[in-house]
This record gives structure tokens, C-alpha cells and sequence, in this order.
């Protein structure tokens, strides 16, 4: 838990600072814009500034939410209330940050064009309807958290670790956690329709042979071999790796096909994508026993 939640902090710092940057440009492209029109500190201009950090508050709550719900959904993990309550302070610090940089730009102006009144009025107004926002959505979102984990039938990541025998650092780096997930739903839907069980284990086996490969490969890498060669082996195996993520990919829009009616399935699509399965599964050894896995498959998509 404390590992994830260390996570997102670096990733909503991240995104914070994104969108900082993104505001930046906007009012610089602003300042530039009303300037040659003669138009600097214009209350057009001055309009466009205060729109630009509307925008910037937005996205900032709106995306921070995302990007809470999107990791804690891949990774099954709902947030607890201390964590709420960390956010809902930190979110409306940045919100304060945000309406502080406004009134410390704009502010002076407004006081010699007599119209800081109505300034301030707003930037009162866009804090105020920023905090409830945060103050509305964070417990919201922590509820429905906890309502769609609890009901989930994802696996999560160390499952996939586990079924797989690949460490969670390796399925991250891969960006396969989502759709491993989606390929192990996709293989409940189908089963409740009535394919055998023992074809999605065939293509389990499938992945698990190829990735027994992979770490073959890995191993020689370090086993004394010339620089030549371990630069050789290093390259193999990066890209049995690649190969791996698409194979994944892959195989999971094979199963969304299977999903579909037969008459609404891609046929051309699905004859695609099964030679490009076999291509992609090509090994030093154990390539018959790999597609003798997946044909089964095959011939019922």
C-alpha cells in the first residue's frame, strides 16, 4: 500500500507539473497574441489569463481523480481514508498555489483598471468551487473504489505474476498488467459461454513457454561469453520481450474477437492476427509445443 501510494505521488507530482507547463504556454502564447494587437492588459487579455487558469484548475482536479482511479483499479488496491484526507489538503494546496501565481501576475493590473473588485470576487469564487469539487469527488471516488475492487474479478498484479513467472517490475516495464487483466476477463466471459477452460490454459502454457525461452536467452547473456555475443544475446532478448507485449495484445483482441457473433467477427482481422501469432511466437525450441497450445484456439475463433 505504502509502495503504491508513494507511486501515485510521483506520478500526480508529475502530472501537476505537465499541467503547469501546459498553462504557461497558453498565457505566454496569450501575452503574445494581445501584444501585437496592441491589445497587452486589454480586459480581453486579461479575460484569456483568467479562462487559462480556470482551464488549469479543471484539469488539475479532474485529472489528479483520473489517474488516483486508474492505478488503483490495475493494481486492486482502494484507497483508505487517510489517504483521502492526504489528498483533499494536498489537492487544495495546489489550488491555492495555482490562485496565488494568477493574483500575483494579474492583480496590480486590475488595481490600476479599477477593476480588482471583481478579480478578486473570482478568484474567491474559483477556490471556493474548487474545494467543494475536490471535497465532493475525492470521498466519492474512495467509495467507488472500494465497490468496484470488491466486486472485481481482475486479477491483480502478483497473480498475473504467479501464473506467469514474471516479476511485477517486468509486467510494469512491459505495460501488460491492463491487458493481461482484460485477457483473463475475456477468458471468464468465454467460458460462461460455453469454451472448454482447458483452451485458455493452452494459451497460458503458450505464454509461459515463451517466456521460459526469453529467460533462457536472458541467462547467457551474463555466462562469459565475448562482448560480441553477450551484446547479441542482450538484443535477442530485447526483442523476445517485444514480442511478448504483442503477443499479449494480440491474443486479447483475438479474445474480444471470440466475443463477438460469428457474424459480426472480423474474419480477415482474426487470419491476421493468428499469422502474426505464429510469427511472433517463434523460439529456438519448443516452437511445435507452443502452437500445438494455441491451435486449439484458433480453429474455434
Amino acid at each position: 500500500m505504502d509502495d503504491l501510494d508513494k507511486t501515485l505521488d510521483i506520478m500526480e507530482r508529475d502530472k501537476c507539473t505537465s499541467l503547469l507547463q501546459e498553462n504557461a504556454v497558453r498565457t505566454k502564447k496569450n501575452n503574445i497574441k494581445f501584444t501585437k494587437l496592441n491589445m497587452k492588459h486589454s480586459q480581453e487579455h486579461l479575460d484569456a489569463q483568467l479562462v487559462s487558469y480556470e482551464r488549469l484548475v479543471r484539469n488539475l482536479i479532474k485529472q489528479l481523480l483520473n489517474l488516483e482511479k486508474k492505478i488503483r483499479l490495475k493494481y486492486l488496491i482502494p484507497m483508505e481514508e487517510e489517504r483521502a484526507l492526504k489528498l483533499m489538503g494536498w489537492w487544495n494546496t495546489e489550488v491555492e498555489c495555482v490562485l496565488e501565481d494568477l493574483s500575483k501576475k494579474y492583480r496590480d493590473v486590475h488595481i490600476q483598471r479599477r477593476t480588482v473588485e471583481d478579480f478578486d470576487a473570482k478568484l474567491i469564487e474559483m477556490g471556493s468551487k474548487a474545494k467543494n469539487e475536490i471535497e465532493t469527488q475525492v470521498p466519492i471516488l474512495k467509495d467507488k473504489l472500494t465497490e468496484e475492487i470488491g466486486s472485481s474479478e481482475r486479477f491483480d498484479p502478483k497473480e498475473l505474476t504467479k501464473i506467469y513467472g514474471l516479476d511485477e517490475s517486468v509486467l510494469i516495464d512491459l505495460q501488460v498488467i491492463d491487458p493481461l487483466q482484460k485477457l483473463h476477463e475475456s477468458y471468464r466471459k468465454l467460458n460462461q459461454e460455453g469454451f472448454e477452460l482447458t483452451i485458455f490454459k493452452g494459451l497460458d502454457d503458450a505464454i509461459r513457454i515463451f517466456i521460459k525461452n526469453i529467460k533462457e536467452v536472458e541467462s547467457i547473456v551474463w555466462s562469459g561469453r565475448s562482448a560480441d555475443k553477450r551484446k547479441e544475446f542482450k538484443m535477442k532478448a530485447a526483442k523476445l520481450n517485444m514480442n511478448l507485449k504483442e503477443i499479449i495484445l494480440n491474443l486479447l483482441a483475438l479474445t474480444q474477437q471470440a466475443l463477438l457473433s460469428n457474424d459480426r467477427r472480423n474474419q480477415d482481422h482474426i487470419s491476421m492476427m493468428k499469422t502474426k501469432l505464429e510469427s511472433l511466437f517463434q523460439v529456438d525450441s519448443e516452437y511445435d509445443e507452443i502452437i500445438c497450445r494455441i491451435k486449439p484456439f484458433f480453429e474455434i475463433v
